[in-house]
């Protein structure tokens, strides 16, 4: 089955737009005939391999854990999707999904078709889940962790939304000072007779654009260099890697990449994949070479006879909570457990630091906030207010 588009006239003689999925042409022009509808066009969907927003894939594995809990196999749950829901790259997809399925493949091989909209995290862990029988398991899991993914994310924005609005007033306060107000204070204090402009006014008359513009023009020069950075897979990796060299905002992306690593990990060996075939899809799903490289330092030791508490002591980013945690996982045999306790140790810990940035970065903007304004009145309105004052005694 494919997804196809088609442009169509109703009873009424409204046009209406939309998407079917169907075998062919035919089939379609079938169905909306049987809708009473006037097809004018029809035509197939295109495969994307765009990918698809966060909250598109939620909405997509919600809708799928609910109908296996209600034990609907998944080529019909993925089927209802098709027909509630809009997103046309992930139909798409789907669409072919389905197909494969109807064609024989195993669903994680269907899966690995849409590599562009599933990554490989998801694709590895559906195939476990073929082999395991514990198909529903691993869907709740997986939209377990889209959840608390999500969850970070909006509190990422929410942390930095005051600071971004005190930054943009800053910004406005500045730009209406400097090229409405300023020249309007020269007019007045010269209409006083007073050629001598005082040096604050002169500051943020001629020295604050003066800054101003080179602040921009660096802020530009450095987007122009990084540019051609971000378009290469070294480039980018290496962009990444100074972002974990910044304080505070590092700490809090290392913080997120081993959330992640820990609860892939804790996902993985529940859907009972081998420890090193978890490791390896917890490894891979780092979104900095630094930490993949650590983390790959750790598994060396496990494959040299190394316990999994001494592997990960040999390595800087394991904590000493953490540790005890493994240690003790170690010891119950209960590693998933650990590493459950661990990301969830850690989910605290991105939330407490993103909610610090933010409150930090609130009063740093707000003080520089003040000391623009506070600048601004004493260079522009102070002296008209005294000029004027002057003229009146």
């Amino acid at each position: 089955m494919s997804i196809y588009k088609y442009s169509a006239l109703s009873h009424g003689g409204a046009k209406i737009n939309g998407a079917l999925m169907a075998d062919d042409y035919k089939s379609v022009y079938n169905m909306l005939r049987t809708k009473k509808y006037h097809p004018l066009v029809i035509e197939k969907a295109r495969l994307s391999e765009k990918k698809v927003a966060l909250e598109d894939m939620l909405m997509f594995f919600f809708h799928v854990d609910m109908q296996l809990k209600c034990r609907i196999r998944i080529d019909k749950a993925l089927a209802s999707f098709l027909e509630l829901h809009g997103n046309k790259a992930l139909k798409a997809s789907l669409a072919n999904i389905l197909n494969s399925l109807k064609n024989g493949s195993s669903l994680g091989i269907a899966f690995e078709k849409c590599v562009g909209i599933f990554d490989k995290t998801v694709i590895t862990l559906l195939k476990s889940a073929e082999q395991t029988g514990n198909l529903s398991e691993i869907i709740k899991n997986i939209l377990k962790y889209l959840k608390l993914q999500s969850n970070w994310k909006n509190h990422i924005k929410r942390a930095l939304m005051y600071p971004i609005f005190l930054l943009l007033l800053a910004t406005l306060i500045l730009v209406f000072s400097i090229y409405l107000l300023a020249p309007l204070v020269v007019s007045l204090l010269r209409d006083y007779g007073q050629n001598d402009i005082p040096f604050m006014t002169t500051f943020v008359i001629d020295i604050l654009p003066k800054l101003s513009e080179i602040l921009v023009f660096s802020l530009v020069l450095l987007l122009a260099a990084s540019t051609p950075l971000l378009l290469s897979r070294n480039g980018r990796e290496k962009m990444k890697g100074y972002l974990l060299k910044i304080p505070k905002i590092g700490d809090i992306a290392t913080k997120i990449s081993l959330w992640q690593f820990c609860k892939i990990l804790h996902i993985a060996l529940d859907a009972k994949l081998a420890f090193m075939e978890a490791l390896d899809l917890a490894i891979a799903s780092a979104q900095f070479q630094s930490i993949r490289e650590e983390l790959q330092l750790a598994k060396q030791y496990l494959a040299n006879g190394y316990s999994v508490g001494e592997s990960f002591s040999r390595i800087k980013l394991v904590s000493g909570e953490v540790l005890s945690a493994l240690l003790v996982g170690e010891e119950s045999g209960n590693l998933s457990a650990s590493f459950c306790h661990v990301s969830d140790a850690q989910y605290d810990e991105i939330f407490f630091a993103i909610k610090s940035l933010g409150q930090q970065l609130s009063i740093g903007l707000t003080l520089f906030t003040g000391v623009i304004l506070a600048i601004i009145l004493s260079g522009l309105l102070l002296p008209i207010y005294g000029y004027v004052e002057g003229a009146g005694a």
